[in-house]
Protein backbone atom coordinates (compact mmCIF):
# COMPACT_ATOMS: atom_id res chain seq x y z
CA UNK A 1 0.00 0.00 0.00
CA UNK A 2 1.27 3.48 -0.88
CA UNK A 3 0.45 6.31 1.49
CA UNK A 4 0.37 9.74 -0.13
CA UNK A 5 0.87 12.73 2.11
CA UNK A 6 -1.55 15.49 1.20
CA UNK A 7 0.19 18.84 1.42
CA UNK A 8 -1.80 22.01 1.68
CA UNK A 9 -1.30 24.06 -1.46
CA UNK A 10 0.88 27.11 -0.88
CA UNK A 11 -0.60 30.49 -1.73
CA UNK A 12 1.64 33.22 -3.07
CA UNK A 13 0.95 36.84 -2.21
CA UNK A 14 2.05 39.43 -4.74
CA UNK A 15 2.10 43.22 -4.50
CA UNK A 16 2.60 45.02 -7.81
CA UNK A 17 3.39 48.74 -7.73
CA UNK A 18 4.58 51.17 -10.37
CA UNK A 19 8.22 50.56 -9.44
CA UNK A 20 8.37 47.09 -7.93
CA UNK A 21 6.92 43.58 -7.57
CA UNK A 22 7.11 41.96 -4.13
CA UNK A 23 6.20 38.44 -3.09
CA UNK A 24 5.68 36.73 0.27
CA UNK A 25 4.61 33.21 1.20
CA UNK A 26 4.04 32.07 4.77
CA UNK A 27 3.37 28.96 6.78
CA UNK A 28 -0.05 29.80 8.26
CA UNK A 29 0.82 28.42 11.68
CA UNK A 30 0.32 30.17 14.98
CA UNK A 31 2.49 32.13 15.18
CA UNK A 32 2.90 32.47 11.44
CA UNK A 33 6.27 31.90 9.79
CA UNK A 34 7.60 33.77 6.77
CA UNK A 35 8.49 30.99 4.35
CA UNK A 36 9.76 32.85 1.28
CA UNK A 37 9.90 36.36 -0.11
CA UNK A 38 11.30 38.13 -3.14
CA UNK A 39 11.48 41.42 -4.98
CA UNK A 40 11.88 42.58 -8.58
CA UNK A 41 12.33 46.23 -9.54
CA UNK A 42 10.23 47.41 -12.50
CA UNK A 43 11.57 49.74 -15.19
CA UNK A 44 9.79 53.07 -15.47
CA UNK A 45 6.67 53.14 -17.62
CA UNK A 46 5.54 49.51 -17.46
CA UNK A 47 2.95 50.50 -14.86
CA UNK A 48 1.96 54.12 -14.45
CA UNK A 49 -0.42 55.35 -11.74
CA UNK A 50 -1.48 51.77 -11.13
CA UNK A 51 -2.45 51.15 -14.75
CA UNK A 52 -0.64 48.50 -16.79
CA UNK A 53 0.85 50.36 -19.77
CA UNK A 54 3.12 47.65 -21.19
CA UNK A 55 1.43 44.30 -20.64
CA UNK A 56 3.96 42.38 -22.73
CA UNK A 57 6.95 43.57 -20.70
CA UNK A 58 5.15 43.04 -17.40
CA UNK A 59 4.27 39.49 -18.46
CA UNK A 60 7.88 38.71 -19.36
CA UNK A 61 9.14 40.06 -16.04
CA UNK A 62 6.50 38.14 -14.08
CA UNK A 63 7.41 34.95 -15.94
CA UNK A 64 10.99 35.39 -14.73
CA UNK A 65 9.73 36.04 -11.19
CA UNK A 66 7.57 32.91 -11.24
CA UNK A 67 10.57 30.86 -12.35
CA UNK A 68 12.99 32.45 -9.88
CA UNK A 69 10.59 32.13 -6.96
CA UNK A 70 9.44 28.64 -8.03
CA UNK A 71 5.75 29.45 -7.69
CA UNK A 72 4.38 28.21 -11.04
CA UNK A 73 0.84 26.87 -10.72
CA UNK A 74 0.28 28.30 -7.26
CA UNK A 75 -2.79 30.16 -6.07
CA UNK A 76 -2.11 33.86 -5.74
CA UNK A 77 -3.56 36.85 -3.95
CA UNK A 78 -2.89 40.35 -5.22
CA UNK A 79 -3.68 43.95 -4.34
CA UNK A 80 -5.88 46.32 -6.30
CA UNK A 81 -3.95 49.57 -6.93
CA UNK A 82 -4.84 52.14 -4.26
CA UNK A 83 -5.75 54.85 -6.74
CA UNK A 84 -8.66 52.73 -8.01
CA UNK A 85 -10.21 51.94 -4.63
CA UNK A 86 -13.23 53.69 -3.16
CA UNK A 87 -14.23 53.16 0.49
CA UNK A 88 -17.52 54.70 1.53
CA UNK A 89 -19.85 54.38 4.52
CA UNK A 90 -23.47 54.43 3.43
CA UNK A 91 -26.91 53.79 4.90
CA UNK A 92 -29.49 51.46 3.40
CA UNK A 93 -33.05 50.45 4.44
CA UNK A 94 -33.11 48.26 7.53
CA UNK A 95 -35.42 45.68 5.96
CA UNK A 96 -32.90 44.50 3.36
CA UNK A 97 -31.64 41.04 4.40
CA UNK A 98 -27.89 40.84 4.97
CA UNK A 99 -27.41 38.32 2.18
CA UNK A 100 -29.09 40.70 -0.30
CA UNK A 101 -27.13 43.86 0.57
CA UNK A 102 -24.56 43.53 -2.21
CA UNK A 103 -27.27 42.96 -4.82
CA UNK A 104 -29.15 46.00 -3.55
CA UNK A 105 -26.02 48.14 -3.84
CA UNK A 106 -25.49 47.07 -7.45
CA UNK A 107 -29.07 48.10 -8.23
CA UNK A 108 -28.49 51.51 -6.63
CA UNK A 109 -25.46 52.32 -8.80
CA UNK A 110 -26.13 55.50 -10.73
CA UNK A 111 -29.18 56.26 -8.56
CA UNK A 112 -28.36 56.75 -4.87
CA UNK A 113 -24.77 55.52 -5.24
CA UNK A 114 -22.38 57.36 -7.55
CA UNK A 115 -18.84 56.18 -8.23
CA UNK A 116 -16.03 57.79 -10.28
CA UNK A 117 -15.86 54.83 -12.67
CA UNK A 118 -18.12 52.47 -14.62
CA UNK A 119 -18.58 48.71 -14.15
CA UNK A 120 -17.34 48.38 -10.57
CA UNK A 121 -16.64 45.32 -8.50
CA UNK A 122 -18.30 45.75 -5.10
CA UNK A 123 -17.71 44.28 -1.68
CA UNK A 124 -19.50 45.18 1.52
CA UNK A 125 -19.11 44.95 5.28
CA UNK A 126 -22.03 45.45 7.66
CA UNK A 127 -21.23 48.02 10.35
CA UNK A 128 -24.44 48.01 12.38
CA UNK A 129 -27.85 49.62 12.81
CA UNK A 130 -28.42 53.37 13.01
CA UNK A 131 -32.07 54.11 13.77
CA UNK A 132 -34.15 52.66 10.96
CA UNK A 133 -31.13 52.21 8.68
CA UNK A 134 -28.33 49.72 8.27
CA UNK A 135 -24.84 51.18 8.04
CA UNK A 136 -22.57 49.38 5.63
CA UNK A 137 -19.06 49.90 4.40
CA UNK A 138 -18.83 49.83 0.61
CA UNK A 139 -15.63 48.86 -1.20
CA UNK A 140 -15.55 49.50 -4.94
CA UNK A 141 -12.96 49.22 -7.70
CA UNK A 142 -13.20 49.15 -11.51
CA UNK A 143 -13.73 45.64 -12.83
CA UNK A 144 -11.40 46.19 -15.79
CA UNK A 145 -8.48 47.06 -13.50
CA UNK A 146 -8.98 43.89 -11.45
CA UNK A 147 -9.23 41.83 -14.64
CA UNK A 148 -6.08 43.41 -16.13
CA UNK A 149 -4.00 42.25 -13.19
CA UNK A 150 -5.77 38.91 -12.92
CA UNK A 151 -5.22 38.21 -16.63
CA UNK A 152 -1.48 38.92 -16.42
CA UNK A 153 -1.13 36.61 -13.43
CA UNK A 154 -3.02 33.87 -15.25
CA UNK A 155 -0.78 34.29 -18.30
CA UNK A 156 2.27 33.45 -16.18
CA UNK A 157 0.60 30.28 -14.90
CA UNK A 158 -0.58 31.56 -11.55
CA UNK A 159 -4.12 31.09 -10.26
CA UNK A 160 -5.65 34.33 -8.93
CA UNK A 161 -7.93 33.50 -6.02
CA UNK A 162 -8.50 36.83 -4.27
CA UNK A 163 -7.90 40.56 -4.61
CA UNK A 164 -7.47 42.75 -1.55
CA UNK A 165 -6.78 46.41 -0.79
CA UNK A 166 -3.64 47.73 0.86
CA UNK A 167 -5.17 49.40 3.96
CA UNK A 168 -6.81 46.12 5.00
CA UNK A 169 -3.60 44.20 4.38
CA UNK A 170 -1.33 46.44 6.43
CA UNK A 171 -3.91 46.73 9.22
CA UNK A 172 -4.20 42.94 9.28
CA UNK A 173 -0.48 42.71 10.11
CA UNK A 174 -0.78 45.49 12.71
CA UNK A 175 -3.66 43.66 14.39
CA UNK A 176 -1.98 40.24 14.15
CA UNK A 177 0.94 41.67 16.14
CA UNK A 178 -1.58 42.72 18.81
CA UNK A 179 -0.88 46.42 18.27
CA UNK A 180 -4.42 47.49 17.32
CA UNK A 181 -7.00 48.84 19.76
CA UNK A 182 -10.65 49.03 18.63
CA UNK A 183 -11.11 52.28 20.57
CA UNK A 184 -8.38 54.04 18.61
CA UNK A 185 -9.06 56.35 15.72
CA UNK A 186 -6.07 55.13 13.75
CA UNK A 187 -4.54 56.92 10.78
CA UNK A 188 -2.51 54.55 8.60
CA UNK A 189 0.07 56.34 6.43
CA UNK A 190 1.60 54.15 3.72
CA UNK A 191 4.47 56.32 2.51
CA UNK A 192 6.02 54.86 -0.64
CA UNK A 193 8.53 56.06 -3.21
CA UNK A 194 6.20 58.32 -5.19
CA UNK A 195 2.78 57.97 -3.57
CA UNK A 196 1.18 58.11 -0.14
CA UNK A 197 -2.00 56.33 0.87
CA UNK A 198 -3.77 57.64 3.99
CA UNK A 199 -6.56 55.60 5.56
CA UNK A 200 -8.46 55.88 8.82
CA UNK A 201 -9.65 52.99 10.97
CA UNK A 202 -12.02 52.79 13.91
CA UNK A 203 -13.20 49.62 15.61
CA UNK A 204 -11.00 47.63 13.22
CA UNK A 205 -12.85 49.00 10.17
CA UNK A 206 -11.55 51.39 7.50
CA UNK A 207 -13.80 54.44 7.32
CA UNK A 208 -11.85 56.71 4.98
CA UNK A 209 -9.07 56.58 2.40
CA UNK A 210 -7.20 59.28 0.46
CA UNK A 211 -4.55 58.65 -2.19
CA UNK A 212 -1.83 61.30 -2.53
CA UNK A 213 0.80 61.62 -5.25
CA UNK A 214 4.13 63.40 -5.43
CA UNK A 215 4.97 65.23 -8.65
CA UNK A 216 8.50 63.91 -8.93
CA UNK A 217 10.55 62.68 -11.89
CA UNK A 218 11.01 58.95 -11.28
CA UNK A 219 14.43 58.66 -13.03
CA UNK A 220 15.81 61.02 -10.37
CA UNK A 221 15.61 58.08 -7.99
CA UNK A 222 18.72 55.93 -8.50
CA UNK A 223 19.69 52.70 -6.77
CA UNK A 224 23.04 52.59 -5.01
CA UNK A 225 25.38 49.60 -4.71
CA UNK A 226 23.29 48.20 -1.86
CA UNK A 227 20.14 48.43 -3.98
CA UNK A 228 18.68 51.32 -1.98
CA UNK A 229 17.02 54.28 -3.68
CA UNK A 230 18.86 57.61 -3.53
CA UNK A 231 17.39 60.93 -4.70
CA UNK A 232 19.68 62.51 -7.34
CA UNK A 233 17.46 65.42 -8.35
CA UNK A 234 17.26 68.87 -6.79
CA UNK A 235 17.00 68.46 -2.99
CA UNK A 236 14.47 71.30 -2.76
CA UNK A 237 12.15 69.50 -5.19
CA UNK A 238 11.95 66.45 -2.94
CA UNK A 239 11.67 68.49 0.26
CA UNK A 240 8.90 70.64 -1.22
CA UNK A 241 6.86 67.66 -2.37
CA UNK A 242 7.19 65.97 1.01
CA UNK A 243 6.12 69.14 2.80
CA UNK A 244 3.02 69.23 0.58
CA UNK A 245 2.23 65.70 1.72
CA UNK A 246 2.53 66.68 5.40
CA UNK A 247 0.13 69.56 4.75
CA UNK A 248 -2.37 67.16 3.19
CA UNK A 249 -2.04 64.76 6.11
CA UNK A 250 -2.86 67.62 8.49
CA UNK A 251 -5.89 68.53 6.37
CA UNK A 252 -7.10 64.94 6.45
CA UNK A 253 -6.83 64.92 10.26
CA UNK A 254 -8.97 68.05 10.44
CA UNK A 255 -11.45 66.68 7.90
CA UNK A 256 -11.83 63.50 9.93
CA UNK A 257 -12.33 65.40 13.18
CA UNK A 258 -14.68 68.15 12.04
CA UNK A 259 -16.50 66.65 9.03
CA UNK A 260 -16.64 62.90 9.52
CA UNK A 261 -16.81 62.96 13.33
CA UNK A 262 -18.53 66.36 13.79
CA UNK A 263 -15.92 67.30 16.37
CA UNK A 264 -16.77 64.34 18.62
CA UNK A 265 -13.62 62.34 17.89
CA UNK A 266 -10.20 62.77 16.33
CA UNK A 267 -7.18 60.76 15.25
CA UNK A 268 -5.60 59.19 18.35
CA UNK A 269 -2.82 57.09 16.79
CA UNK A 270 -0.80 57.09 13.59
CA UNK A 271 0.75 54.00 11.99
CA UNK A 272 3.57 54.83 9.59
CA UNK A 273 4.59 52.18 7.08
CA UNK A 274 5.84 52.01 3.51
CA UNK A 275 9.03 51.68 1.49
CA UNK A 276 10.15 55.31 1.15
CA UNK A 277 13.97 55.66 1.41
CA UNK A 278 13.61 58.58 3.85
CA UNK A 279 11.38 56.63 6.22
CA UNK A 280 13.26 57.74 9.35
CA UNK A 281 13.08 61.40 8.33
CA UNK A 282 9.35 61.02 7.67
CA UNK A 283 8.83 59.46 11.10
CA UNK A 284 10.68 62.34 12.77
CA UNK A 285 8.72 64.94 10.80
CA UNK A 286 5.41 63.38 11.79
CA UNK A 287 6.35 63.24 15.47
CA UNK A 288 7.44 66.88 15.30
CA UNK A 289 4.24 68.11 13.64
CA UNK A 290 1.78 66.41 15.99
CA UNK A 291 1.47 65.26 19.59
CA UNK A 292 -0.29 62.11 18.40
CA UNK A 293 1.58 58.85 19.00
CA UNK A 294 3.23 57.63 15.80
CA UNK A 295 3.54 53.83 15.71
CA UNK A 296 5.65 51.68 13.42
CA UNK A 297 5.79 47.94 12.88
CA UNK A 298 9.15 47.05 14.38
CA UNK A 299 11.22 44.99 11.96
CA UNK A 300 12.55 43.03 14.96
CA UNK A 301 9.06 41.55 15.38
CA UNK A 302 9.12 39.75 12.03
CA UNK A 303 11.79 37.29 10.91
CA UNK A 304 11.95 34.59 8.28
CA UNK A 305 12.57 30.90 8.89
CA UNK A 306 16.32 31.47 9.26
CA UNK A 307 16.01 34.34 11.72
CA UNK A 308 16.63 37.19 9.28
CA UNK A 309 14.59 40.35 9.76
CA UNK A 310 11.95 40.94 7.10
CA UNK A 311 12.49 44.36 5.59
CA UNK A 312 9.69 46.88 6.08
CA UNK A 313 9.12 46.97 2.33
CA UNK A 314 7.61 43.46 2.54
CA UNK A 315 5.15 44.20 5.34
CA UNK A 316 2.32 44.96 2.92
CA UNK A 317 2.72 41.64 1.10
CA UNK A 318 2.94 39.90 4.48
CA UNK A 319 -0.32 41.50 5.56
CA UNK A 320 -1.88 40.16 2.36
CA UNK A 321 -0.55 36.69 3.19
CA UNK A 322 -2.13 36.84 6.66
CA UNK A 323 -5.55 36.74 5.02
CA UNK A 324 -5.27 32.95 5.37
CA UNK A 325 -4.36 33.03 9.07
CA UNK A 326 -7.35 32.82 11.39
Amino acid sequence: MVLRLIRKKITSNIVIKDHVIRYVAIRPSSPFTVREYGERILPEGIIRDGKIMDKESLTLILEECVEDWKIKGQNVRFLVPDQYVVIRKIQIPNDIPDEEIKGYLYLELGASIHLPFEEPVLDVSLLGIAGDKKEVLLFATPEDVVLDYSDVLEEVKLKPMAADISPLSIFRLYAMLDLANPKDHLMVIQYDLEVVNVSLFHEYKPVFMRYLTMDLHFPSWKRDQEGKYVWTGEPDDLIGQMEDIYTEIDRIMNFYKFSLQQGKAEVTHILLTGDHPKYRDIYKRLTDMTEITVDTIDQDFIVDGTGNKLDRAFHLALGLALKEVK
